[in-house]
């Protein structure tokens, strides 16, 4: 799944500059792995400590969580999630530690800004608005450090500092990590800003409307 289409002389800058060193780490958050039974998910300390001790022992500086990795064990904790079957992740998971400065990829305006308050949720996000080429698509960042550096309406530019790693209440209780996801204008239109979770059903109009966020992410 690759979005938009026409990337011809388009400049990517690195979402963390030039701090990730050498390969990340797989984390595995689906349900065929039975560590994340074990993760406390209302304790921050704790949760974002097993997080990171697991990223230490694999001798890996930072890691990833899959774009659209099934992970119903992880979301146990969650009524609705489960009650609606949404359990295929929509975004890019990249763990690095609390305060990470993140970098704009593409020339954006700030769609939006905001801050989720209920544990499990975003915390705090920002929503950039790209235009590559004539297509208009959005990248979506939660897990964030409050309060953000930009503003909504903003422009700024390829390369521009406009966010940090959040911890805590400014991750929604998860540990840190900035959530990556693609929206299109279709996703905006249709009410799906704030999903980050799919349920079977919606697979199919994943390409629709969550496309891959793997070609944005550079390092």
């Amino acid at each position: 799944m690759y979005y938009p289409l026409n990337l011809n002389g388009v400049n990517i800058y690195p979402l963390f500059g030039d701090f990730l060193k050498g390969a990340p780490y797989i984390f595995d958050f689906s349900s065929n792995n039975p560590k994340t039974l074990e993760y406390t998910l209302f304790d921050f300390e704790q949760f974002n400590t097993m997080i990171f001790d697991e990223l230490e022992a694999s001798n890996h500086q930072w890691g990833i969580g899959k774009y659209l990795e099934e992970r119903k064990t992880l979301l146990r904790a969650y009524p609705n999630i489960i009650e609606e079957k949404r359990y295929y992740h929509l975004g890019l998971d990249i763990i690095t530690p609390f305060n990470t400065p993140m970098f704009s990829p593409l020339d954006a305006e700030v769609y939006k800004t905001g801050k989720e308050t209920t544990v499990g949720n975003y915390g705090g996000y920002i929503i950039l608005k790209h235009d590559i080429n004539g297509v208009v698509f959005y990248s979506f960042y939660g897990h964030l450090k409050t309060p953000h550096v930009v503003s909504t309406g903003e422009i700024i530019k390829v390369g521009q500092k406009f966010a940090h790693i959040g911890e805590e209440s400014d991750s929604g209780g998860w540990f840190c990590h900035v959530h990556l996801q693609i929206l299109t204008q279709a996703a905006i239109d249709a009410g799906y800003m704030d999903w980050g979770y799919i349920s079977p059903e919606l697979l199919p109009k994943v390409e629709t409307y969550f496309p891959s966020p793997y070609f944005l992410f550079k390092f």
